[in-house]
């Protein structure tokens, strides 16, 4: 029974550090300086199963602001986000980080 607890437990460790987060797009949806909307999109990959995604956007400032989403099956996800700075930072529950910012 240990055998088989520890065998498992060895999978699951595996595969959460083969899991990355890659950032496909990040633009302002307006051009407005009263509402900078942008829509951050991204693709995880190594996971079979959804995942579970965090995005802190303007990490640098003094109150970050933070979503959280779930990337489907196919590992792809996309999400509207309030930014003033343009910098974001996607993180999958396993630490994996992604730095990224609006050119």
């Amino acid at each position: 029974m240990k055998k088989i607890i520890t065998l498992a437990c060895i999978l699951m460790t595996s595969s959460a550090f083969a899991a990355s987060v890659k950032v496909t797009s990040f633009n302002y949806v307006t051009s407005t300086s009263r509402i900078p909307l942008a829509e951050l999109c991204g693709v995880v990959e190594g996971v079979t199963a959804p995942a579970f995604v965090q995005v802190t956007i303007d990490p640098k400032a003094s109150k970050p602001a933070s979503y959280n989403t779930y990337a489907g099956v196919n590992g792809k996800f996309c999400l509207a986000v309030i930014t003033y700075r343009g910098d974001a930072e996607v993180s999958l529950s396993s630490g994996e980080k992604t730095k990224i910012s609006i050119d």
